[in-house]
């Protein structure tokens, strides 16, 4: 069983609704609930379960702690912390530093514990590539340098992980190995034309968080999940055939 813990942001709901659609059993509780039901024994997972921890505003710390002491007692139980690039304690962004205080205290628990912090997600029906594709304007002419991801690599890094296919435990950047700017982004969106009507994206991360985002290390997640990913450019001719 995988358990969503308090009422994550994007992309994690999109994320666990994708493994749902795989057939892993997922299940969502409230922060608040979680904290009230621990004591009466309501949260303590099954045998082999998995926590996921994600930003969904400023952490409720006590909370999480009391959550992370029962599921100590659940013989296999596990974390995966899906993090951002950027991820610091002295992070502009509050998110991002609300990312760190996750990675920070999950670590500490105890557990076996993965994180990944992904790039910018890109797919045919991602927020970010939605948006770029209606043309908006982009800040700083759009030089601003990124490492996308395609969203469907970043699920099947979490398949291969909770499949035992990697060992569970480290940080990776999970961002793909090609580095493009914001403006070839655009570019490469304005060949795929403008969305779906009513479909209007988001800036995700926000651009505060992009202009955070470093550029990232692949080799280390591509080798320790056995990946192979192709170019973006190759997976946009495909989602518009």
């Amino acid at each position: 069983m995988i358990h969503a813990y308090g009422s994550p942001d994007p992309p994690a709901p999109r994320l666990l609704e994708a493994l749902a659609t795989r057939g892993y059993a997922v299940s969502a509780r409230e922060a608040a609930d979680e904290r009230a039901t621990v004591g009466q024994g309501g949260a303590v997972p099954r045998r082999d379960s998995t926590l996921v921890l994600s930003s969904g505003g400023a952490p409720d710390l006590a909370a999480l702690g009391v959550l992370l002491g029962a599921w100590r007692e659940a013989p296999g139980a596990r974390v995966l912390v899906l993090s951002g690039l950027g991820a610091h304690p002295d992070a502009r962004a509050a998110r991002l530093r609300w990312l760190w205080m996750l990675e920070e205290h999950a670590r500490a628990c105890g557990l076996a514990v993965l994180t990944l912090r992904l790039g910018p997600l890109i797919g045919p029906r991602s927020p970010l590539w939605v948006r770029l594709r209606r043309q908006p304007h982009l800040p700083g002419g759009g030089e601003k340098l990124l490492n996308p991801v395609a969203e469907a690599d970043v699920v099947e890094t979490m398949v291969r992980a909770l499949d035992g296919r990697a060992e569970w435990e480290g940080w990776f950047e999970v961002a793909g190995p090609d580095v493009m700017s914001l403006a070839e982004l655009k570019a490469l969106a304005r060949e795929a034309g403008p969305p779906p009507s009513g479909e209007h994206g988001a800036w995700e991360p926000p651009l505060r968080e992009l202009e955070e985002h470093r550029l990232a290390e692949s080799d280390a997640w591509l080798e320790h999940f056995s990946m192979r990913v192709r170019p973006i450019e190759e997976q946009v001719l495909q989602w518009a055939a």
